[in-house]
């Protein structure tokens, strides 16, 4: 189970004024209409600490809200062969079993380069198809690796509907009602 954290609390906060009710009913209608609406409340700058890993923290856990919200199957905080996942969609199962079908999406909460390229390089030792290990940034650093950036282009905001558009999941989908 994660530790309290003033960032997560944050998000939570921010859920409870627009309160869970609408937010799910802006996931069922535009869940990257939600993300921004809520990234525009949290005022990360006054939370004290590494401004990188506030962001990318708010967005692993704004983003592990939309997926459960939206009955997308995902695991989170998973380790696979001493290798650990921030977010795997669907589950661990499909990534083992046909990796084609799995996206691996991760929050390196850094902007050290060498640390993030060694992350990914651990990561393609699990997901051999480079294109289905997704990166989400504060600010792109330029890394060769579909990468999602939270501010700058906010690319982030467009994730959900890649992840639709995606392979990840749609064995499963078959029987499961998406409410995205």
């Amino acid at each position: 189970m994660d530790s309290p954290s003033p960032i997560k609390d944050r998000l939570y906060q921010i859920i409870q004024e627009i309160t869970e009710s609408k937010a799910q009913q802006e996931i069922a209608r535009d869940p990257d209409s939600l993300a921004r609406q809520v990234f525009a409340k949290a005022n990360l700058e006054s939370v004290g600490g590494n401004p990188t890993e506030n962001y990318e923290t708010f967005a692993e856990s704004l983003m592990h809200f939309i997926l459960t919200n939206s009955l997308i199957s995902s695991q989170r905080k998973i380790t696979l062969e001493k290798v650990e996942i921030d977010i795997v969609i669907p589950d661990l199962k499909t990534l083992k079993d046909s990796n084609k079908d799995a996206v691996i999406i991760l929050f390196p909460k850094t902007d050290n380069s060498k640390l993030i390229l060694q992350r990914l390089e651990e990561l393609q030792s699990i997901q051999s198809i480079k294109d289905n290990i997704w990166l989400v940034q504060r600010i792109s650093q330029g890394i060769e690796c579909k990468t999602y950036e939270i501010q700058g282009s906010g690319s982030f905001f467009h994730i959900i509907g890649d992840i639709k558009k995606s392979n990840a999941g749609k064995a499963q989908s078959k029987f499961k009602i998406f409410r995205v």
